[in-house]
């Protein structure tokens, strides 16, 4: 399967990117193959390259806009209703809004606001880029999700249990047993609509401890479902020219058109349909050839039939117009390859007062020295007596030569 994305977790310390970056091949859809290398090892013409913001980078903040704070002051607003909430310098960290958040910014409305720290960012992505790698898209790992979604991950030893809904992203205690002791946890997990993803080593405990079936989603699965999230980490310093992003929409609409299950009756049908068209064209090239080589067949049949003397056929039209000029002239009647003929057509199509020096028939041709013509004259001359069915060519300086044309 062609590879068409290149997908990188950031490792949550600058110091393990130095031992590889964990990173998937895949469609946009499914895992091709997962390894893990150092930024050197790592293709450069992968197709779209996007890199996955770990959920222990990310923390995510319920801010509500005020209407009419669109526009340039967007993020001077941000900064202050973030600012008593923060451990850091909003300068210091790396502020993302939702898709479409201009728009919510104008009319005023509560949304969450993906925070991560500028400095991290930049020395977990230095050596992708000496590496000649140019991430095209950030995306986080995990987001709010409208539908609330455990993700239990790592091994028994050292699980990780996170519950992403519409409030946020929320790193759960290691002691599943107390989670029913929190208000907000406990209506999520009995919320019927909950989904538990779980990594493998982690599925039975899961059923043991929460009595429900898991879906089995290993790492790499998560980071190529991180890949197709709306959220787009890769602005400010990180942002790229409108030409990148209509690249990446490109590929990703290619993508989901070439590999989305969804799209799946859209390419049983494209493909029927060229195949469709190869059969049609194909049945209409053999059935043209048909009628050629009929018409031919035809030609040749008159040809034999009206002039049994011509025993060998190799171009009808041509040998039947020298058979007629041969009858014409043995009747003493004029044809059109005489020389009063072609004497009239060429007189009738040359400029006035231009004469030549010599002419010289034979064989049915005429030809002409001593004529000085132009481009201009050359060219009308030349379709005047193409209508006649002759032709006029050039043989040589201020040499020309006319005869008959043969048609069908």
């Amino acid at each position: 399967m062609t590879v068409l994305m290149l997908i990188i977790a950031l490792p949550h310390t600058s110091a393990h990117a130095a031992t590889g970056y964990a990173h998937v091949h895949s469609d946009g859809h499914s895992v091709t193959r997962s390894a893990t290398g150092a930024a050197a090892t790592l293709s450069a013409h992968a197709g779209e390259v996007v890199a996955v913001v770990p959920h222990s980078r990310m923390s995510w903040l319920r801010v509500q806009l005020p209407p009419g704070s669109h526009g340039p002051r967007l993020a001077n607003v941000l900064h202050g209703l973030l600012e008593d909430r923060l451990l850091d310098d909003p300068q210091q960290l790396h502020l993302v809004l939702p898709p479409h958040s201009q728009s919510l910014a104008r009319t005023g409305g509560n949304t969450c606001v993906a925070v991560c720290d500028k400095a991290w960012l930049r020395e977990v992505l230095a050596p992708l880029q000496a590496a000649g790698l140019t991430v095209q898209r950030l995306v986080p790992e995990l987001q709010p999700t409208d539908t609330p979604t455990l993700h239990i991950m790592g091994e028994p030893e050292q699980a990780l249990s996170v519950l992403t809904q519409s409030e946020g992203v929320s790193l759960l205690p290691s002691n599943a047993a107390s989670w029913r002791a929190f208000h907000t946890l406990n209506d999520a997990l009995n919320n019927p609509d909950l989904h538990i993803y779980a990594e493998p080593a982690m599925v039975e405990r899961v059923q043991t401890t929460l009595q429900r079936q898991p879906l089995l989603q290993s790492a790499a699965q998560r980071w190529v479902a991180a890949s197709q999230s709306a959220w787009d980490l890769a602005q400010g310093e990180w942002a790229q020219g409108r030409s990148q992003r209509l690249q990446r929409g490109l590929q990703s609409a290619w993508q989901s058109l070439a590999h989305a299950p969804a799209w799946r009756a859209v390419r049983v049908g494209i493909a029927a349909l060229v195949l469709l068209q190869i059969a049609g064209l194909n049945a209409l090239a053999w059935r043209e050839k048909s009628a050629l080589d009929q018409q031919q067949l035809t030609l040749q049949r008159i040809l034999k039939t009206s002039f049994p003397a011509v025993s060998l056929v190799i171009d009808a039209p041509l040998q039947m117009q020298r058979e007629v000029d041969a009858l014409q002239q043995k009747s003493g009647h004029v044809s059109r390859t005489d020389l009063e003929p072609l004497l009239a057509a060429l007189a009738g199509v040359l400029p006035a007062n231009t004469v030549p020096t010599q002419l010289h028939f034979a064989n049915a041709s005429l030809r002409v020295q001593g004529l000085t013509l132009d481009d201009k004259t050359i060219q009308s001359a030349q379709a005047a007596l193409k209508a006649q069915q002759l032709s006029l060519r050039q043989d040589g300086n201020n040499t020309w030569v006319l005869q008959a044309e043969a048609h069908p």
